[in-house]
């Protein structure tokens, strides 16, 4: 049986006129075997790693005697693979494991090695902003195990420069959201219409529920309650008088009545149909709301709060119910979707029985 990649005392292996993997280990003098389900390399890499990290239970460790694949399959089970940007993490990580194999933790103490590493990026095609994305992705998997106790120390992680980083989705022209939300679907144009009357990231419009609308006090915390607030905050906005209408139960951005996560698709339909360069990004309505409040001069404060780009501090905490917060832009935002977003999709709302199941359908 030939040995073909190991973590800790298992490795992959193969019999022989076999194409099947299996992981092995050793008891005494004899080599067990357990059938991974596969003859692909990579997802037998996938899941021998799954197992070790399942089945290990580390705790003040020393960099030498800690797998890096460990650390960094650890960082995905328990923590990325939640993420909206599962996907994208699970790639960085893949590019970490494809280049350092069963290296230890300690091994990254060799910043000539490190080095390499970013080489290696680098030669796949990447620009230095998404050698700093993988990059970041490792620090923040070794980072969480020593925060969790779980290794005793951690070596200094090097980063690389990217430059300024250009924005994410220009802004547009009215005429080009108009165009855009003519050739959109129902859901992606409810979506396109909250992203410009809140000015929020797409995210927080993915992500909104009917339980953040506050209807009696007109409001919208773009916040969900279980979420906690991070770097980019999520402010409690007015709901401008154009969406009022716009009622709903569940998740607002829903299509055959599912919770929509992802928006790439349709959105890059709409963006060809509507014949828009690929600059155009959910990112653009953030940035065309942003730049047309100020042109109605909308006050900076006013602007940097709506954005979330202005935190409120303990005496602010319940300003949000101050018939004067955000009234500028939200009469500024009001007025961009009424321009740009007509007709606006009407939601209705019936139960249907699925699976045994009530549920709302559009």
């Amino acid at each position: 049986m030939t040995r073909e990649f190991q973590l800790g005392p298992y490795w992959l292996g193969q019999r022989e006129n076999s194409p099947a993997f299996y992981r092995c280990w050793r008891e005494g003098r004899r080599t067990r075997r357990a059938s991974l389900g596969t003859t692909d390399f990579e997802i037998a890499k996938e899941r021998l790693t799954d197992f070790f990290v399942d089945n290990r239970k580390p705790k003040d460790e020393k960099p030498g005697d800690v797998p890096l694949a460990d650390v960094l399959r650890r960082y995905y089970v328990e923590h990325a693979s939640k993420l909206r940007t599962a996907h994208t993490v699970k790639v960085g990580i893949n590019q970490w494991l494809d280049h350092w194999s069963d290296a230890p933790v300690s091994d990254l103490s060799d910043i000539t090695r490190q080095e390499a590493f970013h080489q290696y990026l680098r030669d796949r095609g990447m620009k230095e902003s998404s050698v700093l994305r993988v990059i970041g992705m490792g620090k923040a998997a070794i980072n969480r195990a020593l925060k969790r106790g779980q290794l005793r120390e951690a070596p200094y992680i090097l980063t690389v420069s990217a430059g300024a980083q250009e924005p994410m989705g220009r802004p547009m022209e009215l005429e080009e959201v108009k165009a855009l939300y003519s050739k959109a679907n129902p859901h992606l144009r409810i979506f396109i219409a909250w992203m410009l009357g809140t000015a929020a990231r797409p995210e927080a419009i993915l992500d909104l529920h009917s339980r953040q609308v506050d209807r009696r006090h007109k409001l919208v915390a773009l916040c969900p309650p279980e979420r906690p607030q991070n770097k980019k905050y999520r402010p409690t906005v007015k709901l401008i008088p154009y969406l009022v209408d716009c009622d709903f139960e569940g998740f607002l951005v829903v299509d055959k009545s599912r919770h929509v996560r992802s928006i790439k698709n349709s959105w890059k339909a709409a963006r060809i149909a509507a014949g828009l360069d690929a600059r155009v990004t959910p990112y653009s309505l953030r940035h065309t709301a942003a730049r047309w409040m100020r042109s109605q001069k909308v006050s900076e404060w006013d602007v940097s709060t709506q954005l979330g780009h202005k935190r409120p501090g303990t005496t602010e905490t319940y300003t949000a119910f101050d018939p004067g917060y955000l009234k500028g832009a939200a009469k500024a935002l009001d007025k961009l979707v009424r321009a740009t977003c007509a007709p606006l999709p009407v939601r209705r709302k019936y139960v249907a029985i699925r699976n045994k199941k009530e549920i709302q359908r559009d």
